[in-house]
């Protein structure tokens, strides 16, 4: 079933638990990890080089390549992105489908993360941009520790 079909069968049901049972096949929870995945293989990275390369615990990266942690913070997300060297569409489809609001040029913070990303800058020199711009810096989040 495409999202669209789903979508519009969402919107004509009266009951949201008979939806959800009756459509727990259609949720696709694995597509972060498996999008994830796709690209460290790509980029030939391993969950080691992932992780010293987008300043994030070993273990953690491990287990978010395996799919066996939940898809992590926008922040984190923003990190593996300058750890693969992503591209801003490649970024922004990790960050839908981990369940977080896409890269947007009209949002500050945001701007200077796309423009840190075309540029292929690493995450410390996107950071000092940040700070520099007055904004926060994208390991403002905390990395599970596992």
């Amino acid at each position: 079933m495409t999202t669209e079909e789903l979508t519009n069968k969402l919107k004509e049901c009266d009951d949201i638990d008979i939806f959800m049972n009756e459509n727990a096949s259609e949720f696709d929870e694995s597509a972060f990890a498996k999008y994830l995945s796709e690209l460290a293989r790509c980029n030939n990275i391993n969950g080691s080089k992932l992780a010293i390369e987008s300043d994030i615990n070993v273990a953690y990266s491990y287990s978010l390549l395996r799919g066996s942690s939940k898809a992590p913070g926008r922040d984190i997300m923003l990190k593996l992105a300058f750890g693969l060297m992503l591209s801003v569409d490649q970024t922004n489809r990790l960050l839908t489908l981990g369940g977080a609001a896409p890269l947007r040029s009209k949002v500050r913070r945001d701007s200077v993360i796309i423009f840190c990303l075309e540029k292929k800058l690493q995450l410390e020199q996107a950071n000092e941009l940040l700070l520099q711009y007055n904004l926060p810096p994208i390991y403002q989040a905390t990395t599970p520790a596992h």
